[in-house]
C-alpha cells in the first residue's frame, strides 16, 4: 500500500480521494489545502490528516508519495519540492507549462529515482485503449490524418476571476482543461510533432476569453492531424483516425461528471460498418494505482518521461503559434 499525501483539495482533487477510498494500492492518509476552513471540514469526512501548508506533508515520514492536484502554475514548485523530499510523485495535467520546467523536473525526478505518474485517465477508457489497438495492429494500414475535437462548456460556469480562466495559468482557451488529453492520445498514434499552427478566436459572449481553438500539427512520421477545441459548445469528443485501408472513429458525450457511453465506428476494406458502444468505466483509479504498481515495483507504467516532456511540449508550441500567427517547430 503506497501512503499518500493529496496536494490540493478542490475539485479535482477532492474527486481523486473519493475514487482512491476503495484502493487496495494507494492509501491516502493526509491532505494538503490553503484554506483552512475547506480542508479541515475535509480531511475530517475522510478520515486523513489534514496540513495547510505541502512542507508540512513532505516532512511526515509517512507520507511516501504525493499526487499534486494544485492550479497549474504551482506544479513545477510543488513537483520539485516533493523530489527534494523523496517522496514519489503523481502530477495533475498539464505536468508543465513551459518545456524548460517540465525538463528540469524530470531530469531531478530521475536523479533521485523518482516514478512520475500523470494524470492523463482518459488513456484508460475503453474506447481509447481499442483505437489503440487496432492501430497498433496495423488494421488500417498505413496511417494518413487524425481529426480530433474537445468541447467542453464546464469552464462557463466557473468564477469568472478564477484560475481557470486565467490566460496565464490556462492558456490556449480549453487546452490544460482538456485538450491536453487529446494531444496526448494523438502522440501514442502517430508518434512525436514536428511543427504546429494555431489559432484561438473570442466568438461566444459566454466565456470571458477566446473560445474558438483550432490548431494543425504535423507529425515526424509525415502524418497529418487537426484539433478543435471549443469552450462554451456543451461537452464533445470525437476521435478520427484514418488509413488508406480503413477509418475508426470514437464519439462521446461523456466524461468523468458526465456518465454516457462512448461509440466506436470503425470501416476496413471488408466494407461493412462496425459499431461498439462502451459504457462509461472508472479511469481515475486504474490510472494512479498502475503508477501505484510501478513505484512498487510491479510493472511499467503507460507513460514514458518523453511522453510526458513531449506532451508540454506540445501545448508550449500552441501557445507560441497563437502569440506569433505562424507555423511553429516544437522544441
Amino acid at each position: 500500500m503506497l501512503e499518500t499525501a493529496i496536494i490540493g483539495l478542490g475539485w479535482w482533487g477532492g474527486t481523486i480521494t473519493k475514487n482512491l477510498n476503495e484502493s487496495k494500492k494507494i492509501k491516502i492518509i493526509a491532505g494538503v489545502d490553503i484554506d483552512e476552513e475547506h480542508g479541515i471540514a475535509f480531511t475530517k469526512e475522510h478520515g486523513i490528516t489534514f496540513y495547510n501548508h505541502i512542507n508540512d506533508a513532505l516532512g511526515d515520514p509517512q507520507i511516501k508519495a504525493v499526487i499534486i492536484a494544485t492550479p497549474h502554475g504551482l506544479h513545477e514548485e510543488m513537483f520539485l519540492a516533493s523530489v527534494k523530499a523523496g517522496k514519489q510523485i503523481f502530477c495533475e495535467k498539464p505536468f508543465a507549462l513551459t518545456s524548460k520546467a517540465a525538463r528540469l523536473m524530470i531530469s531531478e525526478a530521475e536523479t533521485k529515482g523518482i516514478t512520475i505518474g500523470i494524470g492523463h485517465e482518459r488513456r484508460f477508457e475503453g474506447a481509447f485503449e481499442e483505437i489503440k489497438r487496432i492501430v497498433d495492429t496495423g488494421e488500417l494500414g498505413t496511417l494518413l490524418h487524425l481529426e480530433f475535437n474537445a468541447s467542453y462548456n464546464n469552464m462557463v460556469k466557473a468564477p469568472a476571476k478564477g484560475w481557470r480562466k486565467d490566460p496565464v495559468q490556462a492558456p490556449a482557451g480549453m487546452m490544460t482543461a482538456l485538450g491536453v488529453h487529446q494531444t496526448d492520445f494523438m502522440q501514442t498514434l502517430a508518434g512525436p510533432v514536428d511543427r504546429i499552427n494555431a489559432q484561438l478566436f473570442h466568438r461566444s459572449d459566454d466565456f470571458p476569453n477566446e473560445d474558438v481553438l483550432t490548431v494543425q500539427l504535423f507529425f515526424n512520421s509525415g502524418i497529418s492531424g487537426s484539433l478543435t477545441s471549443l469552450a462554451t459548445t456543451p461537452f464533445y469528443q470525437r476521435m478520427s483516425i484514418f488509413g488508406d485501408r480503413g477509418w475508426i472513429e470514437n464519439r462521446e458525450i461523456s466524461n468523468v461528471d458526465i456518465p454516457d457511453p462512448a461509440t466506436l465506428i470503425w470501416r476496413g476494406m471488408d466494407e461493412e460498418i462496425h459499431t461498439r458502444t462502451y459504457k462509461m468505466a472508472e479511469t481515475v483509479r486504474p490510472n494512479l494505482e498502475s503508477w501505484a504498481d510501478a513505484v512498487m515495483g510491479n510493472g511499467d507504467y503507460r507513460f514514458s518521461h518523453q511522453e510526458i516532456l513531449h506532451n508540454v511540449q506540445i501545448l508550449e508550441t500552441i501557445v507560441r503559434s497563437i502569440k506569433s500567427g505562424a507555423e511553429e517547430k516544437v522544441v
